[in-house]
């Protein structure tokens, strides 16, 4: 889908404003400024949008009256499908990693009884007790995996075992290189930055991928959209047209 153009802004401009059933009052001055153009251009758009068949205009003395035409409901009602089918739809995150052999805590974490037990129950399989971990190559998969970890919603407590104390982790389902279902897991406490990922599943995707250290890895993560545009929540401007 191509940026909105100017002419679609201005029918949005006066659709906001009641213009499909009123004929509102329109200066270049007010209409270039929610543009961030000249008010020459302000006005020539207005003429191109009435040749068009867009919107009608009336000039009354020196007030310009303008109303958005059947032709011009029909173009939003367009654009309007066209966004709905992008916000409906759902959205799919990709990260994309190159295989290292970490530190070798996931194996130790995650055969650890506290956390199988909570996996078992909230991801429906066993765990293999090892993570892969990926070291991620762009910085769209940084600020991909960023967002994940706020959008990660299973769980599983932290608990003690009479010895030391466990961190809460949170998990967020994924598919790894296109047929592998799993996780990536957010562990509370981490010694790595936001430029790696750990993955879990039901196998050792080592040997199910066939990957060694170096290995390019795919894991894709699918959102509701409604989840994931209530991420790009802006206070509206308000805009004032001078009195």
């Amino acid at each position: 889908m191509q940026p909105l153009s100017f002419k679609e802004r201005v029918l949005i401009f006066l659709a906001e404003r009641g213009g499909f059933t009123n004929s509102l009052k329109m200066t270049t001055p007010i209409l270039s400024k929610y543009l961030g153009t000249s008010q020459q251009s302000a006005s020539r758009l207005l003429i191109t949008l009435e040749r068009e068949g867009l919107l009608e205009r009336r000039i009354v003395g020196r007030t310009t009256y303008v109303k958005i035409t059947p032709i011009g409901v029909a173009r939003l009602r367009d654009l309007y499908i066209s966004l709905k089918t992008i916000f409906e739809r759902p959205v799919n995150i990709v990260l994309e990693g190159r295989v290292f052999t970490g530190l070798g805590e996931g194996a130790y974490y995650m055969s650890q009884p506290g956390y199988v037990k909570q996996m078992e129950e909230k991801l429906g399989y066993t765990p293999y007790p090892g993570t892969l971990n990926l070291s991620l190559l762009s910085r769209d998969s940084i600020e991909n995996r960023l967002l994940l970890q706020k959008l990660a919603f299973i769980e599983i407590q932290g608990f003690k075992d009479g010895l030391r104390t466990f961190g809460n982790v949170k998990i967020i389902p994924a598919t790894i290189n296109e047929n592998i279902k799993g996780g990536i897991i957010f562990a509370e406490r981490s010694h790595y930055d936001n430029s790696v990922i750990e993955l879990i599943s039901h196998v050792r995707l080592r040997d199910e991928l066939n990957l060694k250290d170096g290995s390019l890895v795919k894991v894709s993560v699918e959102i509701p959209s409604n989840n994931f545009f209530e991420n790009f929540r802006v206070k509206p401007v308000i805009y004032s047209p001078p009195p």
